[in-house]
């Protein structure tokens, strides 16, 4: 028991964690020496900016919780069969269910760029040259590269009118939606 005990004590010497069961370890490992991380910003929202959003893989419960909420319920969109039938032969989803998903995709990476230029987004101003370029199946996964194209003062000079280029893609880099779209942007008040 003796020899046991010492050899023990000097694998947790080696390695501290070594005594802790297995599922523990990464718990215990933050006690220790803290990595230096840095984190990463957002591009700030200028013309000429790109921002690319993570990916999104679109499953059968994404497919069928935005046909639903859509009314895109057209043999396109929910009949195997039908589709079997067509050059596309499975099912697609519809264009515009596929916006509303780009749209919320990209929210999150828009307002923290917006942020970082010290601006707020007070109206969203249109979608124009809305444009479907290929077919979105179960399965695949989406980004949204958001191309920043101007950001230009309004007449009184209080706000900003930005327009973007999206072009959303597979995972294969395949362009399945393209649009363009305005924001009213503010700048964000100082605390006084």
């Amino acid at each position: 028991m003796e020899g046991r005990g010492r050899a023990a004590e000097e694998r947790q010497r080696e390695d501290p964690q070594a005594g802790h069961p297995r599922h523990l370890r990464s718990v215990s490992a933050l006690t220790g020496p803290k990595p230096d991380l840095k984190p990463v910003l957002p591009a700030a929202f200028a013309a000429g900016a790109t921002l690319r959003t993570p990916g999104r893989t679109l499953t059968s419960g994404d497919f069928a919780a935005i046909i639903n909420a859509t009314w895109e319920n057209g043999p396109l969109h929910t009949d195997d069969v039908y589709m079997s039938g067509t050059g596309f032969g499975r099912r697609i989803l519809g264009g515009p269910c596929l916006l509303a998903i780009a749209a919320g995709l990209s929210s999150p990476t828009m307002y923290a760029s917006w942020a970082a230029a010290g601006l707020d987004c007070h109206a969203a101003l249109g979608i124009d040259e809305v444009r479907y370029e290929a077919p979105v199946f179960e399965n695949d996964t989406i980004t949204v590269d958001v191309e920043v194209h101007t950001l230009e003062p309004t007449p009184g000079g209080s706000a900003f009118v930005g327009r973007v280029r999206d072009v959303v893609r597979k995972q294969d880099g395949t362009a399945v939606l393209t649009m363009r779209r305005g924001y009213l942007l503010k700048p964000i008040a100082e605390d006084t």
